[in-house]
């Protein structure tokens, strides 16, 4: 699986990251990977828990830290959640594809001098999501991989 990413800085000071990725799985699986708190805490890089609706929220909890809250900002099952998290907005979008689906999200970034390390993380995110999907456990990592932020960086300066 190849995961598409794309940054739009036309927005001065905002640059918005773009990922895209077919799973091979249903629609309705991948939904419920993104949004039931023990899916998410399988491929997420914290535990999680989800009230999952227009006006509910994310309570994210990073180990050794305070737990964090993003509200959902916008629930439409079994297509769309976006929440705003730390500042930023990301939204999933999913659609049918075939015997699988797309997958669509798309991040704000609050500093854009952290663009490649957020593209990084987000990939991982997502390789993660596909080993949770077919039944393996997600990549264990206690940091960035510098390889992967390298390039990104070299990757959004070519443009």
């Amino acid at each position: 699986m190849t995961t598409h990413v794309r940054v739009d800085t036309s927005t001065p000071g905002s640059p918005v990251l773009h990922f895209t990725r077919r799973y091979p799985h249903p629609r309705s699986a991948v939904w419920a990977a993104l949004t039931t708190g023990e899916a998410l805490s399988r491929w997420f890089p914290c535990r999680v828990e989800i009230d999952a609706r227009e006006g509910g929220a994310l309570t994210l909890t990073f180990p050794g830290e305070e737990p964090e809250t993003a509200p959902v900002t916008e629930f439409d099952p079994p297509r769309t959640l976006a929440f705003h998290w730390a500042g930023e907005d990301l939204r999933w979008t999913l659609e049918e594809d075939g015997d699988g689906c797309v997958l669509r999200l798309s991040n704000t970034v609050v500093d854009p001098e952290w663009t490649a390390n957020t593209a990084a993380g987000w990939d991982t995110c997502l390789e993660g999501l596909a080993a949770a999907l077919g039944g393996r456990p997600a990549p264990q990592g206690t940091g960035p991989d510098e390889e992967l932020v390298a390039h990104y960086r070299q990757l959004f300066a070519a443009g």
